[in-house]
């Protein structure tokens, strides 16, 4: 029997965790030609949602592209790769598509080839980069005008423009893109600062730019219907009791509750309790992931930035700059606990007063105590 949960990818159909009322809300609107930023803490299921909202919208026959800027490490292939995501997508044939390269481009002077696998490549200079990527941020929108349908793109984790050029790629993109009336875009992020900072600062050139959602943690009683349906489904069952056991740690993260039951699902013959949950998390889930937690742990050179860590992980909501607190883990003052914090959201292992990762908060309560 196939293991009915998956972590580490993005997923869709049938692996998909319920979120009916944003499914919903991005269809209508894309589909409307509002553009969208999404923001999500990572682990929060941004991108299988994405793919989740392009299976509906291939329904209707929009033409969806999803694009991911993590990887991109330069405005060339920037241009390169928003070219090849629109082509693929848009055309199956290389000599069509060299028979229309006049019409499409402007300034770029492309090469069309055929790739191993069959793909479509195209390939240009790298001289006059700024002009190679006005023509392909163009290339969407006049695609969709030759083909009379809505192109829709994903732009996933757009915050990485700040890393590329910054400011001048943001006036670039703002200005080529206002323009565009049969091209929907998502640009999604899992930075905050760096989100709010492109879309939210009245001298940015996306400064509200487009409509703005935020995916919250999934309910409880939702997670755990999806935790007992898969369960049954694959001829195993849960107990309620266990179910929301997961749902509950997990914080509403599907991450969490797909990574926990798939390893709870190999250790069950038949019935799941709480008892062979907890065995699981401390036999199974926390060993593997421990090395890399140490590697993390021995790189905080800050004694106040480890307390902090200690002090969160072993309590329930704590009040870190209560005098309770700092007294209980030799912490100076509010403002020292402020900085320590800081520190940890810019690292990553925090997020506002919160540890991050669940798993390694749960890796710094079992190991240390104050």
């Amino acid at each position: 029997m196939e293991n009915p949960f998956i972590f580490g990818r993005a997923v869709a159909g049938k692996h998909f965790v319920d979120r009916e009322e944003e499914l919903r809300e991005l269809t209508a609107s894309l589909l409307s030609g509002q553009h969208i930023v999404l923001f999500s803490p990572r682990k929060m299921g941004k991108t299988s949602l994405i793919k989740r909202v392009f299976e509906d919208l291939e329904d209707v026959d929009a033409l969806c592209i999803y694009i991911d800027l993590w990887q991109i490490t330069s405005t060339h292939a920037l241009a390169k790769e928003i070219v090849n995501s629109v082509v693929n997508k848009t055309y199956t044939s290389a000599e069509k598509l060299g028979r229309e390269l006049k019409d499409l481009f402007r300034s770029l002077r492309p090469r069309v080839y055929l790739e191993m696998d069959g793909q479509i490549g195209v390939e240009f200079g790298r001289e006059r980069v700024e002009e190679a990527l006005r023509d392909a941020l163009d290339l969407p929108e006049r695609v969709a005008k030759n083909k009379e349908t809505r192109l829709i793109i994903a732009l996933d984790e757009f915050q990485e423009i700040t890393h590329l050029n910054g400011l001048p790629l943001e006036k670039i993109f703002r200005s080529t893109l206002q323009h565009h009336e049969n091209v929907s875009y998502i640009f999604a992020g899992s930075e905050r600062s760096l989100i709010d900072m492109i879309f939210e600062e009245r001298e940015r050139p996306f400064y509200r730019f487009a409509k703005q959602m935020e995916l919250q943690p999934i309910s409880g009683g939702v997670l755990e219907r999806f935790i007992m349906d898969k369960f049954a489904l694959s001829g195993k069952k849960i107990d309620r009791d266990a179910a929301a056991w997961i749902a509950e740690f997990s914080r509403g993260v599907p991450y969490y509750v797909q990574h926990i039951c798939h390893e709870v699902w190999y250790m069950t013959g038949e019935v799941v309790d709480v008892g062979l949950v907890e065995q699981c998390l401390n036999d199974r889930i926390l060993p593997v992931l421990s090395s890399g937690f140490q590697t993390i742990w021995n790189r905080i050179r800050s004694q106040g930035q480890r307390r902090v860590l200690i002090g969160v992980a072993n309590e329930d909501q704590p009040k870190i700059y209560s005098q309770g607190f700092i007294g209980r883990y030799e912490l100076k003052s509010p403002a020292h606990v402020e900085k320590a914090v800081k520190s940890l959201n810019r690292a990553g292992l925090m997020d506002g007063n919160e540890i991050e990762d669940i798993f390694f908060a749960e890796w710094v309560r079992a190991n240390f105590s104050f």
